[in-house]
């Protein structure tokens, strides 16, 4: 027997579970104290004093500076030549004022995670999962930092295809990267979902073609016709070849914003539709890299 999720007393209609279980942005009231003493610990290091008879929590100034520099943080200047304890807490708490007036307070979190905080990655993982922020601790440009939250299932599928597609793995990675991080980048993780088809599907389709695009690709499908999955039944209105063509001539025909000087086109690509790229782009790749996309035989 699968053991449900616990939800407060009076959470019962499916209306009341949605908005209860709904994630949010920032740093929500509910979040809030936990948040900052995450961020507060994060900024703490231990001194001694002079006599070597104690450790002091004190601001670790140089992170905090360049934390603070980076993300363009008004801060007082806080440093100091001497190890004590009402030193360390006000300098604490003037860091912590001057950061909680940042408008985007989870960009702090994510600077302390990728660059050397002292507070535990898990335990802020915690934090963000109980309080149902849309946000969670996982990786990005090969460091420790906030993503965005998707269901575990098509995390766990989107990490196998990238984890074994070669180049067309590392560009997919790229592409969730720019789309799931704390500041999505829906051109750029269009851009490298294409790229990611391309080279995994150049290969199968157009080997000899150095120059191949997926356009090319998706023209010498279409000419050719008879490219299609392992599939034992096939719908007439739907076969997989057709899928196949489907699929590639949405990708390639959604990205409206890779030519310049079209003052009739939509404009940059929207996050949902990089989001309906990046995850056809995972299944197309691994498509043609398990070699399933097929020409028969004439």
């Amino acid at each position: 027997m699968t053991e449900e999720a616990w939800r407060p007393l009076g959470v019962d209609t499916e209306e009341d579970i949605a908005a209860y279980d709904a994630l949010h942005d920032g740093v929500p009231d509910w979040m809030s104290s936990s948040y900052w003493a995450w961020v507060r610990e994060a900024l703490t290091v231990f001194g001694r004093y002079r006599d070597g008879s104690g450790k002091v929590p004190m601001l670790d100034t140089a992170l905090a500076e360049r934390m603070c520099q980076i993300l363009k943080v008004p801060l007082p200047n806080l440093r100091s030549a001497t190890t004590d304890y009402t030193v360390g807490q006000q300098q604490l708490k003037n860091a912590l004022i001057a950061l909680r007036n940042h408008k985007e307070p989870l960009q702090i979190a994510d600077y302390l995670l990728a660059h050397g905080g002292h507070a535990s990655a898990y335990d802020l993982d915690d934090v963000l999962e109980r309080s149902k922020s849309a946000y969670e601790v996982g990786t990005r440009s090969g460091r420790p930092g906030l993503t965005r939250r998707v269901p575990k299932g098509v995390q766990v599928a989107a990490d196998s295809v990238m984890a074994r597609a070669g180049r067309a793995g590392v560009r997919l990675a790229k592409a969730w990267e720019q789309l799931y991080g704390l500041t999505p980048n829906a051109s750029e993780a269009y851009r490298l979902a294409i790229l990611a088809v391309e080279d995994a599907a150049v290969p199968v389709v157009s080997p000899t073609n150095s120059r191949a695009t997926l356009g090319t690709v998706l023209k010498q499908l279409e000419d050719q016709g008879n490219w299609r999955l392992p599939m034992e039944r096939e719908h007439q209105a739907a076969s997989s070849s057709q899928v196949i063509v489907a699929m590639l001539r949405m990708l390639w025909h959604g990205q409206h914003d890779r030519h310049g000087g079209q003052p009739s086109a939509p404009g940059d690509v929207s996050v949902e539709e990089a989001q309906v790229a990046v995850s056809v782009a995972v299944t197309l790749v691994q498509w043609f890299d398990a070699r399933l996309v097929q020409r028969e035989s004439s």
